[in-house]
């Protein structure tokens, strides 16, 4: 079944077949024609071998709206969204597909600083359906390069000006994508007693063959074994377009998305006292509970990273976490680093006498299942959780994203996929038999949806059942 390029937030397909030059002329043109005349418009892009010439008509189609464009060039995303807030532009755009296959790329862009709603990308996909025209009082302009790499650096030195004395050994894994040889020297900058290694990194277009995910575990294998075999203090995985992160602690155990998390709430220390901490509702409910020990204020948002960075700016919180390793920061005007993650992880571990893997264990158990998607098409899909919504309907509901329904025995969750045309499914329990039985009480009340998602549910535990 055919899947739209046009995501709720952004833009993705595949960079032969279904991405043109032409296309991104015309979204580049209906992006310019947001902002004001003459307005700042930043444009980057990551790695892959099809960015150039997509940005490079993206770039062309800005230019016909009549605005001021700014080319950084091939850099990590949140270098793109620096030079945005640094040059107070109206927009920026950068092409990339982030964590998805190197055949694979896209288009993600802010005005004003926020990211596109769904229907805002709807708008921008019946504009592209036109050809572009000029417009009176926008004469085409000319795009001009500019270098953000010192600035960027200069702000992570004065952010972390206190930790100047870190001593620490951290290896790092850029994943052959944009942060290759620029994080180490990065981090060096701000952190110049710390010990930077690093695996992987090495510019490569099609990232060594893998898919650039750095939440994936067959992915962080390499990582593991250098951090155990070095003997590091920390291990970090960056995405292809270096917005995520992912941590692996002093023992080669990775962190789970919870555990992450946590530690950086503990790093805020009194700072969040009272302030709001944004998080995506497939967190586990430790989550939340370790924000309100911490006397913050939990908001629960739908999963996805435009819609927990637009809700960080609405609630002007301190700290936002989605559960795929985006991590949001007040200090960037509610705007996601996966090197600002890194940071803030490293001066905590400098002031801790403890090791990660001895504060993580801190972290509550978590017994929650990974995503289950069951492929239903879109009537489908409604139907299914218009079903979960009649039969459940004596429990508390949360529907910002799906719906999820609040058990004595834990949470399900039931939300449409962004990736595919699928139901994703997620549960969470006290225990791991109040799991099996939460999970299995909700497939029997599905009918063949259930016995497609119970058969999920047993792959993912390893006890697939036959017959």
């Amino acid at each position: 079944m055919h899947v739209s390029i046009y995501k709720p937030c952004d833009i993705r397909g595949h960079g032969a077949e279904e991405l043109t030059p032409e296309l991104y002329r015309r979204w580049g043109h209906a992006l310019g024609m947001q902002v004001e005349p003459r307005a700042k418009f930043v444009v980057g892009g990551d790695i892959r071998d099809s960015t150039p010439a997509l940005m490079a008509a993206l770039v062309e189609g800005l230019s016909t709206a009549g605005v001021d464009v700014v080319e950084v060039g091939q850099l990590p995303t949140p270098m793109v969204y620096h030079a945005r807030r640094r040059l107070a532009a109206g927009g920026c755009a950068i092409v990339t597909a982030s964590h998805n296959a190197a055949e694979i790329n896209g288009l993600k862009w802010a005005i004003d600083g926020l990211p596109p709603t769904p229907d805002e990308v709807q708008s921008l996909r019946l504009a592209a359906e036109q050809p572009i025209a000029a417009r009176p009082g926008r004469p085409n302009s000319v795009s001009r390069p500019l270098d953000v790499t010192f600035d960027y650096v200069a702000f992570l030195q004065e952010t972390w000006a206190n930790s100047l004395s870190a001593h620490l050994h951290v290896v790092i894994d850029p994943l052959h994508g944009c942060w290759v040889n620029r994080v180490r020297r990065y981090l060096h900058a701000v952190f110049p007693q710390c010990l930077f290694s690093t695996i992987h990194d090495r510019a490569d277009a099609t990232f060594a063959g893998r898919v650039p995910d750095c939440s994936l575990p067959e992915n962080l294998v390499d990582l593991q074994e250098a951090v155990y075999r070095e003997r590091a203090d920390l291990g970090i995985a960056f995405d292809g377009d270096g917005d995520r992160v992912t941590f692996v602690d002093d023992q080669g155990m990775v962190l789970t998305a919870e555990e992450a998390t946590w530690v950086l709430l503990q790093s805020f220390g009194g700072k969040l006292q009272g302030r709001p901490f944004v998080y995506d509702l497939k967190f586990s409910d430790c989550i939340p509970r370790a924000a309100e020990m911490l006397q913050a204020q939990p908001v629960v948002q739908r999963c996805g990273h435009a819609f927990i960075r637009t809700r960080m700016r609405e609630t002007d919180a301190v700290f936002g976490a989605e559960i795929s390793g985006h991590y949001f920061f007040g200090e960037l005007g509610g705007g996601d680093d996966g090197l600002m993650a890194a940071c803030r992880m490293i001066a905590h571990l400098a002031r801790s006498p403890r090791a990660l893997a001895e504060i993580s264990r801190e972290c509550p158990d978590v017994f929650m299942t990974p995503d289950l998607r069951v492929s239903l098409g879109l009537d489908r899909q409604r139907q299914v959780i218009e079903q979960i919504e009649r039969v459940w309907s004596d429990h508390p509901r949360t529907t910002i994203d799906g719906i999820r329904v609040e058990t004595p025995a834990g949470w399900a969750l039931a939300r449409p996929s962004v990736t595919e045309s699928a139901l994703t499914f997620r549960f969470e329990s006290v225990d791991w038999p109040g799991l099996e039985h939460l999970v299995s009480h909700f497939c029997e009340r599905l009918g063949d949806v259930g016995d497609q998602l119970w058969a999920r549910y047993k792959r993912s535990t390893g006890r697939c059942e036959l017959g």
